[in-house]
C-alpha cells in the first residue's frame, strides 16, 4: 500500500520526477507505472493500487488532459475522495475535477521548501489521513455564478417586454383613432426589449469569459 498513487503523462516525465523524488524525500512511500512489470494486468495492477493508495496525485498537464488512462485514474481518485491535483503548464483540469483545487506547480522552483511544494505535502498527508479533497470555492462562488442572477433577470424583463408588445398589438390595432398612440407604444416597447435582449447577450459573453478566466 503506497501514501500516494502518481498520474501522469509520460510526455512530461522530466517535469515529473523532481516531484516525486522530494515527495519520497518527505517521506512518503509512491506508486507509479514504473513500478509496473512485464506480464502485468495493467488495468487491474492499476485500478488495485488506487483503492489501496492513501491519496492520487494528478499531475494536469496538455498531454496529461488528453490521455484516456489519466482520466480514468482522476475519475477512480475523485470518486473515492483521494483526489489531489497539480498543474504543470497552463492548461486547468478538465470537468468535473475543476471542484477540487489544483495546486500550480509551473512556478516552482524545484526544492521542498519553495511553495507550493508543502502544501502538496500537506495536501497529500490529510488525505492518507482521511480528510475529505478541498473543494474549490471559486467554481460555486466565482464571477460566472456571482452574476447568473441579474442575467436572469435581463432575461426575464425581454420576455415581459415582449410579451408587453403583443398584448399593445392585440388591444390597440393599427386602425382608429388610437392608431397614432398605438405606433408610439409599440416601436418604444420594441426597442425596449431588443434593448433587455442585447443587454442579456451582453451579459451572458461577459459571464461566458469570466468562467474561463475563474
Amino acid at each position: 500500500m503506497a501514501d500516494v498513487f502518481i498520474s501522469y503523462a509520460h510526455s512530461n516525465l522530466r517535469q515529473v520526477t523532481p516531484v516525486t523524488q522530494h515527495l519520497q524525500g518527505s517521506g512518503l512511500s509512491l506508486w507509479w507505472d514504473k513500478d509496473l512489470q512485464a506480464g502485468d494486468d495493467f488495468p487491474l495492477v492499476i485500478e488495485r493500487e488506487i483503492a489501496s493508495a492513501g491519496s492520487v496525485l494528478v499531475l494536469w498537464s496538455e498531454h496529461a488532459r488528453n490521455s484516456l488512462w489519466v482520466r480514468a485514474e482522476a475519475t477512480e481518485a475523485l470518486d473515492n475522495n483521494k483526489l489531489v491535483q497539480a498543474r504543470l503548464d497552463g492548461v486547468k483540469p478538465p470537468l468535473p475535477f475543476t471542484i477540487v483545487q489544483t495546486l500550480d506547480l509551473r512556478r516552482w522552483r524545484g526544492q521542498p521548501a519553495d511553495q507550493p511544494f508543502p502544501q502538496l505535502v500537506d495536501a497529500v498527508r490529510g488525505l492518507t489521513a482521511g480528510r475529505k479533497p478541498s473543494i474549490d470555492e471559486r467554481v460555486f462562488e466565482g464571477p460566472a455564478l456571482q452574476d447568473f442572477g441579474s442575467t436572469a433577470a435581463l432575461g426575464w424583463i425581454s420576455v415581459a417586454l415582449i410579451f408587453a408588445t403583443s398584448l399593445l398589438t392585440l388591444s390597440l390595432g393599427p386602425m382608429g383613432p388610437d392608431a397614432r398612440l398605438y405606433g408610439l407604444l409599440t416601436n418604444a416597447a420594441f426597442g425596449a426589449s431588443c434593448l433587455a435582449f442585447l443587454l442579456t447577450l451582453t451579459k451572458l459573453v461577459q459571464t461566458a469569459f469570466a468562467t474561463r478566466r475563474t
